[in-house]
């Protein structure tokens, strides 16, 4: 039974609901998203909607998580390499999963209620940054980040870059960005910048975690 007690909700409509409003927002964008045509195009009722999404920022958020995907976390044995994978990871997640023009306006509407802003991190944010720190940690503790690295600091100066371009329209970031990106916090915090550089130019199949750790 449903948590009121009434008829067992349909997992199909709940699914061709969050399939409805990622179309209509790539098509009309955020603000001429409308529950109304999410309900058409679903083959449901706004009323059917409501239950299941009290406010409509909560349907938005569930939508854009489900083409979300967590990434896996890279561990190629190479700091360097992974970090750049991380960086380019959550810039295609915003830049071709994610309905243009939506994350913006949904972040401004949620950041005054509290509730929905935790469901929007926990959504759309989390995943992307586990995975990330996962590999900041495997690099700090193969000694090629210093031992006082604070991987979540890591992950949120890689972020920033990240989410500024997606949240201003600007230019996405692409492999040679996210390369300046990775190189150029790496040259801050790597205990030796020029061998990671030495051991990112190796062939995947040459490199081994033990080429990485020190005595």
């Amino acid at each position: 039974m449903s948590p009121t007690g009434g008829r067992p909700r349909d997992p199909a409509i709940g699914a061709a609901v969050l399939a409805a409003t990622i179309e209509l927002l790539r098509e009309d964008g955020y603000t001429g998203f409308a529950l109304e045509k999410a309900a058409v195009r679903a083959g449901t009722t706004k009323a059917a909607i409501r239950r299941r999404w009290p406010v409509r920022q909560r349907l938005v958020i569930d939508a854009l998580a489900s083409v979300l995907v967590t990434p896996p976390t890279p561990d190629t044995h190479c700091t360097r390499c992974d970090l750049q994978q991380s960086v380019e990871l959550l810039a295609e997640a915003l830049d071709t999963r994610l309905p243009q023009g939506v994350l913006a306006p949904l972040v401004a509407e949620c950041a005054a209620d509290p509730e929905l802003h935790r469901h929007l991190l926990t959504a759309l944010v989390e995943p992307s940054r586990s995975a990330a720190e996962v590999a900041v940690r495997r690099a700090v503790d193969r000694g090629d980040l210093r031992p006082d690295t604070d991987p979540g600091l890591v992950v949120d100066l890689f972020a920033s870059v990240v989410y500024q371009r997606a949240l201003l329209g600007t230019a996405p970031l692409d492999r040679a960005a996210a390369r300046r990106l990775t190189d150029l916090l790496l040259r801050g915090v790597a205990v030796d910048f020029d061998r990671l550089v030495e051991i990112s130019r190796l062939p995947a199949a040459h490199r081994h975690p033990q080429s990485t750790t020190r005595s």
